[in-house]
């Protein structure tokens, strides 16, 4: 995060998720930790990385290990 990062970008919320949806916010990410979470019409759930618009890890167990995992992706 940059000191003259909007707060607001660190976060985006889709409400209708749709396949066309996933590809967009992909191409745009460079680097990030995405939830699917469960719907009433979908019973699917996913959190995985997201880095350079490539899905790096899915179906972690939770967002505390998607971002340690994140950590290991970074040179030292």
């Amino acid at each position: 995060m940059d000191l003259n990062e909007d707060p607001k970008d660190l976060e985006q919320e889709y409400m209708d998720f749709t396949e066309a949806n996933t590809l967009s916010a992909l191409e745009r990410a460079v680097v990030g930790i995405y939830v699917v979470r469960e719907t009433p019409g979908s019973n699917s759930s996913d959190v995985g990385l997201i880095l350079e618009a490539v899905v790096l890890l899915r179906d972690l167990e939770n967002v505390a290990l998607a971002a340690a995992m994140l950590f290991g992706f970074f040179p030292s």
